[in-house]
């Protein structure tokens, strides 16, 4: 049986998040679908695609009001523009890896998750292990997702992580990202600012106080909201947190070498 890899896409990578621009980051794309590609060619493993949307996603949220209960014509015309939006960077995603001979299939969350005031009730997984039997990577986004309370509410990529981690049990779990992982502060302001390489039960209370929030629109809490969700999520299962924006290091982690990042080991 080959090794699961589910591999988490940053919005902050493949999207102009930072400047809060609906727009992809084409040049990052482009470079991780290759290297995918490439890392495929050199080592045989199975492959979940988890992608963040970055303001396709959050900005959405903020402007038309979605964190609560839905129930205006406007609220319920935000969340299919979110949705639309949210389809519209899956489809970005898998036309460059398809580009580079991957074969893919997208699984919209709004088709395998069903939410309770924004927490999980139902997560139907064997939709990913059909594809995976047939060496289909499978793609799925953050987006909006029906909700017994609310009528719909946010579903993150993280969720998706967790809920495939439970059912899938992968070997492993990758964050690319647009930093070199985890950081005693955050290393885009502070240039002191150090690289956590590994995280365990021991020190994880500790990087929790000194991770910061997001510093862009980000619904779900940021790296520390990610970095909590996971340590409480992923299980026995280890992950990496690493940057995209480094040419070769996904092709390279992917392929079982070692990099510059921040290994998680709970």
């Amino acid at each position: 049986m080959k090794d699961l890899i589910i591999l988490k896409i940053g919005g902050s990578s493949i999207t102009k998040k930072a400047e809060n621009k609906f727009e992809m980051n084409e040049e990052i794309l482009e470079r991780v679908a290759k290297e995918i590609a490439i890392a495929k060619k050199k080592k045989d493993f199975d492959l979940v695609l988890v992608c963040g949307v970055g303001p396709f996603g959050h900005t959405n949220v903020v402007n038309y009001n979605l964190n609560g209960k839905i129930k205006t014509l406007a609220q319920k015309e935000g969340v299919l523009k979110t949705k639309k939006d949210c389809d519209f960077v899956a489809l970005k995603v898998i036309t460059a890896l398809k580009k580079n001979g991957l074969i893919v299939n997208h699984l919209p969350g709004y088709k395998v998750c069903k939410q309770d005031e924004r927490k999980v009730i139902f997560f139907e997984t064997n939709s990913y292990k059909k594809l995976l039997e047939k060496n289909i990577i499978p793609v799925t986004t953050g987006t909006m997702v029906h909700d017994k309370s609310f009528n719909w509410s946010v579903m993150s990529g993280d969720t998706v992580i967790s809920e495939l981690c439970k059912s899938l049990k992968p070997k492993k779990v990758l964050i690319g990202t647009d930093v070199n992982g985890i950081f005693t502060s955050d290393p885009k302001l502070n240039k002191k600012a150090e690289l956590i390489e590994l995280i365990t039960k021991q020190n994880l209370e500790k990087v929790l106080e000194q991770c910061g929030e997001s510093n862009s629109v980000d619904v779900t809490g940021g790296m520390k909201g990610k970095l909590d969700k996971l340590g409480k999520q992923l299980g026995n299962v280890p992950a990496e947190i690493f940057s995209l924006f480094i040419q070769k290091n996904l092709e390279n982690v992917l392929s079982g070498k070692e990099i510059k990042s921040t290994k998680i080991k709970l």
